[in-house]
């Protein structure tokens, strides 16, 4: 099987610092796939050059088979490739129903003066409230996209994101500052995904990991330094070893700040 995404000795430096040193990487399609790592280690940096925000500066960054690697962000989204940010892209002031009908029509290409199309605006509507109902949000579809609370707007970023029909979503730390139940009906929603959308996940919280995650790959120092199965790359003798003899692998990943 073909890799979804794959990553060919991929680099990017800032001047003679390699944030990101030589990275070998495949996604296959369907694949939950976790990026983690502790401070320092390149994770947004590397996060940034796959989704294009940030231009490689050597390496290639492959996508659906295409090399993705000159082109920039706005192009890797229409064609499937989708990052969620750590903090929250919404537009507060409106509706949870207007903010998923608004990402629906960007891929539809349909005007944005709803006055002038109004028919194509319910189209939309209709379509946005079965992604909200995916998503356990259909009854706050009224609301103000600022009065949610911060799990429901990472709720209602995913809809969005569904609503964008993506081939490859990338999670940013999802679910940092959520509590605990927060969490759990997040992860709960992730599970509920389709099976043939692929995730590459940031993520710092380790329990969510093992629970979402098929393979699972650690970044040190701008390298990879250990991919597998979870259990496999928790009990890895060279991840304790390189992070100072710590005893327990969990043990690195547990900070919430971990960047």
């Amino acid at each position: 099987m073909t890799a979804l995404l794959e990553l060919k000795d991929l680099t990017r430096s800032y001047g003679s610092l390699a944030a990101v040193d030589g990275v070998d990487l495949k996604v296959m399609p369907g694949e939950r796939h976790a990026l983690i790592g502790p401070n320092g280690a390149g994770k947004s940096t590397l996060f940034a050059t796959v989704a294009g925000t940030l231009r490689a500066t050597g390496g290639q960054v492959l996508f659906s088979g295409a090399d993705v690697t000159s082109l920039p962000e706005s192009e890797r989204a229409r064609r499937g490739m989708l990052r969620t940010y750590q903090h929250s892209s919404l537009f507060l002031g409106c509706s949870v129903l207007d903010n998923v009908a608004l990402a629906v029509q960007r891929v539809h290409r349909v005007a944005h003066r709803f006055d002038r199309a109004a028919w194509r605006f319910r189209r939309a509507e209709a379509e946005a409230n079965r992604h909200l109902d995916s998503v356990g949000l259909a009854d706050r579809a009224g609301a103000k996209a600022a009065a949610l609370s911060h799990g429901e707007r990472r709720q209602l970023e995913v809809a969005m994101v569904l609503a964008a029909q993506p081939t490859l979503v990338m999670f940013d730390e999802p679910t940092a500052g959520m509590s605990a139940a927060e969490t759990e009906r997040f992860v709960e929603l992730i599970q509920r995904l389709p099976g043939n959308l692929t995730l590459l996940i940031v993520e710092h919280d380790l329990d969510v990991v093992f629970r979402l995650a098929d393979r699972v790959t650690v970044l040190h120092l701008g390298r990879v330094l250990a991919s597998g199965p979870p259990e496999r790359v928790q009990g890895d003798p060279q991840v304790q070893q390189a992070y100072l003899g710590t005893a327990r692998t969990e043990d690195l990943f547990i900070e919430a700040g971990d960047r």
